[in-house]
């Protein structure tokens, strides 16, 4: 019996406690669940910051590296850096007030009535801060506010700040392009990390940048333009517009400093023009170097007259027209050729069409729509036609090399393209000793630097305003090429209205301003591209050349 119920008692008690395990067991592993989903739900909140949060109101950006844009030999230009962004939820904000001052000791360029008025909005996502130092990241750390969080992001840096600011551009705080290379391969950037190579050759750019910078000083210009380029492909080596900016920094796109003058001007290139006017007499196959024209007395153009910069009062051939710069010389070729034939020519070398590289900003042609007789006169030595640097450097590119045009470009060619032919080797071969003549024995001899074989022309025009021309205002001008028995480089260099000074005897013309400045960039730059330099005595003899190819058929 008493086993009997000692064994009953027992499984009684058996039971009981099995089961009170049971329940014990649920309620630990019910209470367990519920905190995991507490601890979920607050880390969701806290990392993922996803409480409430539509997509109208909060759309994180997408952070994708941008690729790097590097120079020809592949120094970086543009890249981009990892950074962090403060932004807010104003929901999760405790005390406005309380956030609003702790916020303004950390950020003292915050509009405190502007953060207030937008925290207390209704918005479920607002910036508060891109691009934090480590410093301004920490600090906000420490002042500890609710409904403050940081975003990785990156920032795009320029490392040699304005050194290429026109043909960066830049980008804004998303990263996004907004002018310049940028903006034109905004796609190309920011969907892959391949880098962009530019034909830019940095240390180029830093010398022409400098040489311009203090010939403006020294002229008191008001500012400067300068391109170099490669004759053979048409890739531009360096390319400066002064003033310029730091595209580093947030700046009014309507500034002044922001007009590319290579791209975007329309100059009348003064007398540099006599190069297509001289290309077109000897094209023509009517007349040669060495046919002369009568310079003896001005040319009357309507109710205009045409006079030389102290004229040789005589008979001029080409040669000398080119050598002296005779305006009246040049007008009297393009009577002898006829306007519609100069028109014609013009049309064949480009000068008529717009002429543009990878920048979106490029200024169209600008001339006469009636060219009549008195239009063709003026246009022979640089007025009343207008186009800009970058226009001008890359059809006189195309006379130099050998009469074939290649369009102009900022990307490193892996190959020769395919150019367009403008005038015969014959007449290419002809400008290139008539403008080396010019530098040694003509108006431009400040250009000459020894051992370069420079040759070029200078070219002055008055500026307009209001449609009208500034009689004490100019852009001066030189356009040439290194060395003229092959040349490799053109040069263009353009003043904006420089000032004359006892350097200069009082002349405020481009043979004394751009000229020179031409010469010291080729002097500075010729060493960097390697080219050769030809001892004195082994010049060859440019009138013998003229002869020569004169007798040509």
């Amino acid at each position: 019996m008493f086993n009997e119920v000692g064994h009953n008692f027992y499984s009684l008690a058996f039971r009981n406690i099995k089961i009170a395990k049971r329940r014990t067991l649920f309620a630990v592993s019910v209470f367990i669940f519920l905190f995991a989903v507490i601890i979920f739900r607050l880390a969701y909140i806290m990392v993922f910051n996803s409480n409430d949060h539509d997509s109208k109101n909060y759309l994180p950006p997408n952070i994708i590296s941008r690729a790097d844009i590097l120079d020809r030999n592949g120094v970086v230009i543009a890249t981009s850096l990892p950074t962090v962004s403060l932004f807010a939820c104003p929901h999760e904000i405790l005390d406005v007030d309380e956030a609003v001052n702790k916020l303004s000791s950390v950020f003292n360029d915050i509009d405190l009535r502007e953060l207030k008025k937008k925290i207390s909005s209704s918005k479920k996502f607002l910036w508060i801060k891109r691009n934090l130092s480590p410093q301004q990241e920490q600090a906000v750390l420490n002042l500890g506010i609710p409904g403050m969080h940081f975003l990785k992001t990156e920032r795009r840096v320029y490392p040699d700040c304005n050194l290429l600011s026109h043909v960066i551009g830049g980008s804004d705080v998303d990263n996004v392009g907004i002018a310049g290379i940028e903006k034109v391969f905004d796609d190309a950037l920011s969907e892959s990390t391949n880098p962009i190579s530019l034909s830019i050759d940095m240390k180029i750019q830093y010398a022409v940048r400098d040489e311009l910078q203090k010939s403006i000083n020294e002229f008191n210009a008001v500012g400067g333009a300068a391109v170099v380029m490669n004759i053979a492909n048409g890739e531009i080596i360096s390319l400066v517009s002064l003033p310029d900016f730091d595209p580093n920094k947030k700046a009014d796109p309507k500034d002044k400093c922001r007009f590319n003058m290579v791209t975007s001007s329309a100059i009348e290139p003064g007398s540099s023009a006599k190069i297509f006017n001289t290309s077109m007499a000897l094209e023509s196959g009517k007349i040669t170097p060495f046919t002369q024209f009568d310079a003896r007395f001005p040319l009357k153009v309507g109710r205009f007259t045409v006079h030389d910069f102290k004229g040789k009062a005589t008979f001029l051939s080409v040669e000398e027209i080119l050598k002296y710069s005779s305006n009246i010389g040049s007008g009297r070729i393009a009577m002898e050729i006829g306007a519609a034939n100069q028109k014609a020519f013009f049309k064949k070398i480009g000068m008529l069409d717009a002429v543009s590289c990878e920048l979106l900003e490029t200024q169209k042609p600008i001339f006469p729509h009636q060219w009549s007789e008195a239009s063709a006169i003026t246009i022979s030595y640089g007025h009343g036609i207008a186009v800009s640097p970058l226009h001008l450097i890359t059809v006189f590119s195309g006379i130099m090399n050998d009469g074939i045009m290649n369009n102009p470009t900022l990307l490193k060619r892996a190959t020769p393209p395919m150019g367009k032919r403008i005038v015969s080797q014959k007449t290419s071969n002809l400008i290139k000793a008539l403008i080396r003549l010019n530098v040694t024995e003509g108006t431009n001899k400040f250009a000459e630097v020894p051992g370069y074989l420079v040759g070029g022309k200078s070219g002055t025009a008055e500026k307009q305003k209001g449609g009208r021309y500034l009689k004490h205002s100019n852009y001066c001008g030189f356009i040439g090429a290194f060395p003229m028995t092959s040349p490799k480089y053109a040069v263009y260099v353009v003043l904006d209205d420089p000032k004359a000074s006892a350097k200069t005897f009082g002349y405020a013309t481009a043979g004394w301003n751009a000229a020179p400045t031409a010469g010291k960039i080729i002097k500075r730059i010729g060493p960097m591209l390697n080219v050769t330099v030809v001892q004195k005595d082994k010049e060859p003899d440019w009138h013998e050349i003229l002869r020569k190819e004169s007798n040509k058929k």
